[in-house]
């Protein structure tokens, strides 16, 4: 038979589902808290502990965690390594809360969409960059932002120069 889950698990579980391609910074008071699979990224990406959570289970849930106020440190780690991350809140404060405290995602960060200093490195560009096939597939547009600045840049290029076009911009995402 398998283990009921916890109410704060299934709040996990459907907040993740709902970002499947982001490792979840789930906030559980003090820490934000990440569980399973993207448990064991963040503890490898990160360098952090893997633990887990009911260890006695006999079916644990990895859990890798860090204090809150490092939380844009981490961040800026995985986003230098092409990971997107959700932040997940508390929506009210525990203190008041009627059960289990209310919980969303605040903040989707990914590579090239971030815009807070934390997150940029000071004289480098942060480049967003979308690529658009003609439907002969002859030409190719290319549309590049630099969310921080508001640099925006479009062209129209054989498809064959297209990848060499893109080449001369570092591109984040």
């Amino acid at each position: 038979m398998a283990a009921k889950t916890s109410p704060l698990m299934e709040q996990f579980g459907r907040i993740k589902r709902a970002h499947p391609d982001s490792i979840l910074f789930f906030r559980v008071g003090d820490f934000y808290e990440t569980f399973h699979d993207d448990a064991v990224d963040a503890a490898r990406l990160l360098g952090i502990t893997l633990t887990s959570r009911n260890k006695n289970d006999p079916d644990p849930i990895p859990l890798a965690g860090i204090p809150w106020h490092q939380r844009d440190v981490y961040v800026a780690r995985l986003l230098k390594q092409g990971r997107r991350v959700a932040i997940c809140e508390q929506l009210e404060d525990p203190a008041e809360a009627k059960g289990l405290v209310e919980r969303g995602v605040t903040e989707v960060l990914t590579p090239g969409s971030v815009v807070a200093d934390a997150f940029l490195v000071a004289g480098e560009s942060n480049y967003l960059a979308a690529i658009a096939p003609s439907e002969d597939g002859v030409r190719a547009g290319i549309a590049l932002v630099e969310a921080s600045t508001g640099e925006f840049l479009a062209g129209e290029f054989a498809a064959d120069e297209a990848a060499a076009e893109l080449g001369r911009y570092v591109i984040a995402e």
